[in-house]
């Protein structure tokens, strides 16, 4: 099913102008990735300006993973009432036959920053793995880490994942702890250059963590991107500057609470493009 719900064109426009003007990357750049989607084009070295790699394998078309939760796995508006789910969540009634919320993947921000990747590299197959699961924590997503990313040994991951994060979850401090741990096992079990991204902004659920903000853990995510020199996308920033002004956050929500609108996810692949950009201002 695709996603109807459209952020009004006056607030869709300011909030394109912020994404383009407002830098919100680290000083850590893709650069392996980078150089992978120059030199991989889907060739073999002999028809190919760049030599043969080291392990006299053809090289690979490039590869993306993307683990997070709804947002990435590109959810949008609810299909059912969210108390009506509330309640069949808890009485243990919600059907195969259940369509909850609206699942539209090309209008998400994975397919999007692709599509952005395919224009700037026009010779170059790269290809997305969404590993984005609706309802999943950090610490769902490190216990499925091997299935879902490692065993790719992909080039690049992005990892979204602080949206949810229930009081049966733990403190901020577990969070943090959870999602270093995800980072550290990528860099030591791939070779993958990976994106730290901070969430779009939201308004309350009846899921939330009453001790634990997603501010909280919007910080969390900028400390260990440095912490651990990994890249920073750090969208939320853009989102922030939006409501700052006094923009009403609804018109970027297609469902009410955290799921951002098709505009939403274009400001995710505009500033996942941004990283590029930067590697190309810095030579």
């Amino acid at each position: 099913m695709k996603t109807r719900f459209r952020t009004d064109e006056k607030y869709a426009k300011i909030f394109l102008e912020l994404a383009n003007t407002i830098t919100c990357t680290g000083d850590v750049v893709p650069k392996r990735f980078q150089d992978i989607m120059w030199k991989n084009r889907g060739e073999t070295a002999m028809f190919s300006a760049f030599p043969m790699p080291e392990d006299r394998l053809e090289r690979k078309n490039p590869l993306i993973v993307g683990i997070g939760d709804s947002v990435t796995a590109g959810h949008f508006e609810f299909i059912m009432n969210p108390e009506e789910l509330k309640n069949k969540i808890s009485e243990g009634t919600l059907t195969a036959e259940d369509r909850t919320e609206v699942t539209d993947v090309q209008e998400g921000y994975l397919d999007r920053f692709r599509r952005k990747l395919i224009e700037k590299y026009e010779s170059t197959s790269v290809s997305v793995i969404n590993s984005g699961i609706a309802g999943d924590t950090i610490l769902g997503m490190e216990k499925r880490l091997d299935r879902d990313v490692l065993r790719y040994q992909p080039d690049l991951v992005l990892i979204n994942a602080s949206l949810n994060w229930g009081q049966d979850c733990g403190s901020n401090e577990q969070y943090y702890m959870a999602l270093k741990a995800v980072v550290l096992r990528v860099q030591n079990e791939t070779n993958s250059d990976i994106i730290l991204m901070t969430p779009n902004a939201a308004l309350p659920t009846p899921f939330d963590h009453p001790e634990s903000t997603l501010f909280d853990r919007v910080q969390i995510i900028r400390k260990l991107a440095k912490e651990l020199s990994v890249c920073l996308v750090d969208t939320y920033k853009i989102w922030n500057a939006y409501i700052k002004a006094g923009y009403p956050l609804e018109a970027l929500l297609a469902n009410g609470t955290n799921h951002p609108s098709i505009t939403g996810h274009e400001v995710y692949a505009i500033a996942l493009m941004q990283l590029i950009s930067q590697i190309d201002n810095k030579k």
